[in-house]
Formats: C-alpha cells, sequence, structure tokens
C-alpha cells in the first residue's frame, strides 16, 4: 500500500515537467516552423531576380576580383543576397498590384506578408547592408546602390525608360563593385577590372529593356513608358543587333582566342531569334550570356601572358 502511494505521488510530482516539456518542444517545433515560412518568404522577394542579378554578378565579380580567395566567396554571396533582398523589398513594396498580374506567387499579393511590413523590412534591410558593406570594406557601393534603389523605386524614376536604363546600369555597376572587392584587404583597383566594370554598365544601359518585355502588362497598369510600350517594334528589333554588337566587341577587346571568341559570340546569339519572336525566356537568357560572356572572356584575357597594358595608357597598372 506503501509503494502503491509512493508511485502515485510521484507521478503526481512529475507530471508538470512532462506537462511543460511537451509545450517547450511544440513552442520549439512553432518558432522552426515560423522561422522556415520567414526565410522562405525572404527567398520568394529575391527568386525571380536571381538568374538576372544574383548569379551574373556572383559570376562577374568571382571572375573580376584582383585576387581570387575562397575566402571571399562566403563574404561575396552574402552581400549581393542582401543587397538584393534590400531592392526587391523597396520594388515590391510600390508594385503589388503589377505582382499581382504578373507574379502572383510572390510575397505580397500572395498573402504571406503585407505591404506595412514588408516596408520596415525594406528599411531595417538598408541598414543591416550598410553594416555588412563596412565589416567587409566595399561601403561606397552599398551607398551608392542604396540611392540607385531610391531613386529607381521610391523616387519613381523607373516610369521612363532613360532614367530606367540610367538607373539600372548604376545599379548593376554597384552591384559588380562590391562583388568584385568584397572582403578584399588588397585596397587598390586594378585597371583591368575597373574596365570590366565600366563595360558591363554599358552593357547594361543599352540591353536592360530586354528584361520589360515580360512586364509589358504590369508596366500598363502602373503607367510605366518602358521601351518595349513606347517604341514596341524597334525595341524588339534592336536587341539582337545589340546583343550582336556587344558580343563582337567584347571578344575584340578582350583579345579572345579564335575558339573561345567564336563558342562566346554564338552564345549571345542563340537568343536572337528569340528576341524577334517575343519569346520572353530566350531573350532574358540572350541577356545573361552577354553580360557572362564578358565576364569569362576578362578572366581570359587576365590570365593570358601577353596582356596589351596599352588599352587604358592613362592608367597605372598594378
Amino acid at each position: 500500500m506503501l509503494g502503491s502511494v509512493t508511485i502515485f505521488h510521484s507521478t503526481v510530482v512529475s507530471s508538470p515537467f512532462t506537462v511543460n516539456s511537451v509545450r517547450l518542444d511544440l513552442g520549439l517545433s512553432r518558432l522552426w516552423r515560423q522561422i522556415c515560412s520567414f526565410a522562405y518568404t525572404l527567398w520568394l522577394f529575391t527568386f525571380s531576380d536571381l538568374k538576372t542579378v544574383f548569379f551574373p554578378t556572383l559570376i562577374f565579380g568571382t571572375a573580376a576580383a584582383p585576387m581570387s580567395s575562397t575566402s571571399q566567396i562566403i563574404p561575396r554571396v552574402i552581400w549581393i543576397w542582401l543587397h538584393l533582398l534590400q531592392f526587391c523589398l523597396s520594388n515590391q513594396c510600390l508594385s503589388p498590384e503589377e505582382d499581382a498580374s504578373n507574379k502572383p506567387w510572390r510575397p505580397i499579393p500572395s498573402g504571406r506578408i503585407t505591404v506595412a511590413n514588408a516596408r520596415s523590412l525594406r528599411w531595417a534591410m538598408l541598414a543591416v547592408c550598410l553594416s555588412v558593406s563596412a565589416h567587409y570594406g566595399v561601403l561606397a557601393p552599398s551607398v551608392a546602390l542604396a540611392l540607385g534603389t531610391l531613386a529607381h523605386n521610391e523616387l519613381g524614376m523607373d516610369a521612363a525608360w532613360l532614367p530606367r536604363n540610367m538607373c539600372n546600369a548604376v545599379g548593376y555597376a554597384a552591384f559588380n563593385a562590391g562583388a568584385t572587392y568584397v572582403a578584399y584587404a588588397g585596397g587598390e583597383h586594378k585597371a583591368m577590372a575597373v574596365a570590366a566594370q565600366v563595360l558591363n554598365a554599358l552593357v547594361i544601359v543599352s540591353t536592360i529593356q530586354a528584361q520589360d518585355f515580360q512586364d509589358t502588362e504590369g508596366d500598363r497598369l502602373t503607367g510605366r513608358k518602358t521601351l518595349p510600350i513606347v517604341f514596341p517594334r524597334s525595341s524588339r528589333w534592336a536587341m539582337p543587333v545589340l546583343l550582336a554588337m556587344w558580343s563582337a566587341f567584347l571578344v575584340a577587346y578582350w583579345h579572345a582566342p579564335v575558339v573561345h571568341g567564336a563558342v562566346l559570340s554564338a552564345m549571345g546569339a542563340l537568343g536572337e531569334p528569340g528576341l524577334c519572336c517575343m519569346t520572353t525566356p530566350r531573350r532574358t537568357g540572350s541577356l545573361i550570356v552577354c553580360i557572362t560572356s564578358g565576364c569569362v572572356l576578362y578572366t581570359l584575357r587576365r590570365s593570358s601572358p601577353g596582356v596589351d597594358r596599352s588599352v587604358f595608357p592613362l592608367v597605372q597598372y598594378t
């Protein structure tokens, strides 16, 4: 009898701990699900721009970096994605109607986050990006990108095609500069790396409208005057010409070997029939190939033994 009482008493005393343990497990499980859901929401903000911003910038930064080091890979990935998230938050807060038409799976139109919360997160990310950039020694590109984002989105300079293209060029140039020099302790900027960044910005300012063909319905809803809307036919036919010209120029500029130049020029030309026929995936792919080809050509040129140092005669080479 005493034993049974003792057992009963032990059960009563230990049961609160059992209940609390279960509650703790449930709380941790719920917290983990919320963390995963929030991380997935952030991922969705950037998903559609991974192929047009994240991966080309990552390739460019790796190719154009003055010194190749594995220690720069993780900082480069973190820096690019955080700044891409900052831009996407800013952009998507201002155009939920457009996204509801073009990309209803994005976080705001799908109801995963409210516009007010996304806007608060946008300004919080500005502080995060500046802090991370200061830590990695690339504060200037981060400030330039923040100003370009403000001009493009909040100040409405994306409403007309010319300031829109200029803001995009500034944005890509800032992305490329940050990706090139993030966590770089050398200090000096080699002239060939600067040349690659300048050329890439010029490619962007003259061809970034390739991305606008897929968003014409949403752009009309928001009143934007992009090139595909203002000049629907001429902008379509100009793209293959621009891509061919840039491909040939980059091959000649970096003095690529014949085989490499032919292959990369052919890659740039792959999407030209798609550009004329208004097939969006090939159009965007052509722009990416053109930008990436310039990065590859730069890498080949930098690694070749007979570098022509008269390309920028007024700049001191290191």
